[in-house]
């Protein structure tokens, strides 16, 4: 898996500069699976320290899951490169994602674009709102 890239925030006065972990959809091509009726978005924890993460960190909450359970997510806010579009969002982690597959859920991909499920052909298209 490529090397996760960071960007520079603008400093606060008085705080030092933070970098964000970057996210690009590319890193994940093969292992999404976009669900509507998800939430958050929600990625199997090893994908984390290829971001700089320790997903432990981020803040803890519980996703209710297909088989009306609950798991463990914790939530980190994270630049996402789609396409040429870079916004910020929050995205969560967990050990116990019982899919074999990451889940592109409603936050923060489809506050950020239009989704198009296009069934006919077996596409998703994510389309970016422009950003500017």
């Amino acid at each position: 898996m490529e090397q996760a890239e960071t960007e520079k925030q603008p400093r606060e006065r008085g705080k030092r500069e933070a970098k964000r972990p970057l996210l690009t959809l590319k890193q994940f091509c093969d292992t999404l699976y976009v669900d509507s009726g998800a939430f958050y978005s929600v990625f199997k924890a090893g994908f984390a320290p290829a971001l700089g993460l320790d997903w432990q960190q981020g803040t803890r909450i519980y996703v209710q899951v297909g088989d009306g359970g609950f798991i463990p997510v914790y939530l980190h806010t994270v630049d996402i490169q789609l396409r040429q579009y870079r916004f910020s969002g929050r995205v969560g982690f967990s050990e116990h994602l019982g899919v074999s597959f990451n889940v592109i859920g409603r936050i923060p991909f489809f506050e950020r674009c239009i989704v198009c499920f296009d069934d006919r052909q077996g596409l998703v298209r994510l389309e970016p709102y422009n950003l500017s």
